[in-house]
C-alpha cells in the first residue's frame, strides 16, 4: 500500500493511468483511512493470529487481504479515460469488473446505489455504488482517494487512487474471529469468494491476473505496459512504509 501511495504522489495530470495487481505475503486486516476503531474489532485476536493492522490511505471499511487479489488504479479526473467525476471513475472501473466475472463464466450484477447497512466495519457485507454481486453477494470491495496537484505553471488538477480487493478463498471464519459482533453464517449471506464459486478449479492466479488486466483494459479503452520500479520509486516506497507500520496491538478504541 505505500507503493500505491508512491503512485498517486508521483502522478501527473495528463499521465496515462496506471494499474497494478498484487498479492501479499501474510495476512493482513486493513481499515479505512477514517474507520473508527471500537469494541467491534478484537486485536488481541488478531495478535494471536498473527494478523497486522494497518490503515490504509483510502476510505471505506475492514478488508482481510492474504487469500485475495488486490488491484489499484491510478488516473486523472476528468482525464480522457475517466470522462465524469469522481463517482463516474467508481462506474467506468466497475464495468472492467464486470467484464472480468462474466469472463469467468459468472453472472455479476452491477449494484447501482449505496446499501444502507448497520455494519459498521466489515467492507464485504456492505455494497456500496457500483460494486458488483454475484448471487446476490458482494464480490470486490473498492476504495478511493483523490488529491489536487499543482502544475508548475500554477494550474491545478485531481488524480486519484482506487484500490480494491477480490477475495480468491473465503475470508469468513476468521473475519468472524476477528469480529465477534458478527459470524461465519451473516457473512457468507454477505459476500462471495472466487472460491466458493468455482472459479478457482478452473482458473490460476496468473490467468485471473491477466484476465482481469485485459478487462480494465477494454473499459478504459487503454493498453497497459509492464514498467519495473525505477530506483528513485524504491527508496519512495521505502520511506512511505513508514506511514503503513501496524498499529499496535494495544491501540485504544476511539
Amino acid at each position: 500500500m505505500a507503493a500505491d501511495q508512491v503512485l498517486l504522489e508521483r502522478f501527473c495530470p495528463g499521465d496515462p493511468p496506471i494499474l497494478r495487481l498484487y498479492a501479499w505475503d501474510r495476512s493482513t486486516l486493513s481499515i479505512g483511512r477514517n474507520e473508527r476503531l471500537d469494541s467491534k474489532l478484537d486485536p488481541q485476536r488478531c495478535a494471536e493470529l498473527g494478523i497486522p493492522i494497518v490503515r490504509r490511505t483510502t476510505g471505506g471499511k475492514a478488508v482481510l487481504h492474504g487469500s485475495d487479489l488486490t488491484y489499484a488504479v491510478v488516473g486523472g479526473v476528468l482525464a480522457p479515460e475517466f470522462a465524469g467525476g469522481v463517482l463516474d471513475n467508481y462506474r467506468f472501473l466497475a464495468q472492467g469488473f464486470f467484464w472480468f466475472f462474466k469472463e469467468l463464466g459468472l453472472c455479476p450484477e452491477l449494484q447501482a446505489n449505496s446499501r444502507k447497512s448497520t455494519e459498521a466495519h466489515v467492507c464485504f457485507a456492505d455494497p456500496s455504488a457500483y460494486e458488483i454481486l454475484v448471487a446476490g453477494r458482494k464480490l470486490i470491495g473498492n476504495a478511493q482517494r483523490v488529491r489536487i496537484v499543482r502544475s508548475k505553471d500554477g494550474s491545478s488538477g485531481r488524480v486519484f487512487l482506487q484500490h480494491g480487493s477480490i477475495p480468491l478463498a473465503d475470508p469468513s471464519e476468521t473475519l468472524a474471529m476477528l469480529f465477534p459482533h458478527t459470524s461465519v453464517e451473516t457473512l457468507q449471506q454477505q459476500m462471495h469468494s472466487l472460491e466458493r464459486l468455482g472459479v478457482l478449479k478452473r482458473h490460476g492466479l496468473p490467468e485471473l491476473r491477466t484476465c482481469l488486466k485485459d478487462a480494465i483494459s477494454k473499459s478504459l479503452d487503454v493498453s497497459f505496459q509492464a514498467q519495473p520500479w525505477t530506483p528513485e520509486e524504491r527508496l519512495a516506497i521505502t520511506e512511505a512504509e513508514r506511514c503503513f507500520q501496524p498499529l499496535g496491538e494495544s491501540f485504544r478504541h476511539t
